[in-house]
């Protein structure tokens, strides 16, 4: 899900009270998320699972850090 400002068009994927712009109205736009690059750690620190997957993704031109177990 990302929030788009109604006042300058923004795009944000973390909530907001009040946009750059001064706006403090938003909208919800979906979409499914894009991988642009991943990681995958074999070796973790303690307290992780013993690999994890982590990907910079793009969700309508929003890019997004996700984890993935």
């Amino acid at each position: 899900m990302i929030l788009v400002c109604n006042k300058c068009g923004r795009k944000y994927f973390e909530p907001r009270g009040v946009c750059k712009c001064g706006g403090d109205e938003f909208h919800q736009e979906d979409g499914e998320p894009s991988k642009v690059e991943c990681v995958k750690l074999f070796v973790t620190p303690s307290g992780f699972p013993e690999q994890i997957e982590y990907c910079l993704s793009s969700i309508n031109g929003v890019k997004v850090f996700e984890v993935i177990k």
